[in-house]
């Protein structure tokens, strides 16, 4: 019953292993361990241990990936330096941060639209939604915002390419018709 025939002949053949079983833990969940007084020496948590996404925008695994890069790169810096790895879990958690931001807010805020959703809602969350709106009615109706919006989504820019003058600009137009 798919539309096209390709997944269908990639495994009409195959066998299943085990049983079908679904993900029931749909939440998000930021923990902010730069905010704690004293961090364990030698840990450094990572992927989901730091923000766990709600897995129906599938961003968990960009984001553990980027992570990877960033760990990656800030163990060689260490490692040409000389400067060992005491410093490295508040310079990870910190450079992490911004990697966090863009997924995070697109799940968050459309999540929080749902009034059974729990969690402390972001104080500018009306703002939020609006903003969100008007970027996606903007994509519609533009093919250049179309791809800005989902290079941001797909982690390719950062979010703040949004907040960009023109860019914003005309975001914000588009808010003040809704």
């Amino acid at each position: 019953q798919l539309r096209t025939q390709t997944i269908y002949n990639a495994i009409k053949g195959s066998t299943r292993r085990t049983p079908i079983s679904r993900y029931g833990f749909k939440a998000s969940r930021w923990r902010h361990f730069e905010k704690l007084e004293k961090f364990p020496a030698g840990l450094i948590p990572f992927g989901d241990t730091i923000c766990r996404f709600n897995p129906i925008y599938g961003q968990g695994m960009s984001v553990a990936a980027k992570e990877a890069c960033l760990l990656s790169n800030l163990l060689k810096t260490a490692a040409e330096n000389g400067n060992g790895i005491g410093s490295l879990p508040g310079e990870f958690l910190a450079q992490a941060q911004p990697i966090i931001d863009a997924p995070w807010a697109t799940a968050v805020v459309p999540d929080f639209r749902d009034p059974l959703t729990e969690g402390d809602r972001p104080a500018d969350l009306e703002n939020a939604i609006k903003f969100s709106a008007a970027l996606l009615k903007l994509a519609y109706e533009d093919a250049a915002m179309h791809k800005l919006m989902f290079e941001v989504q797909h982690m390719l820019k950062p979010r703040s390419v949004l907040r960009e003058p023109e860019v914003f600009e005309r975001i914000k137009s588009g808010m003040a018709e809704a």
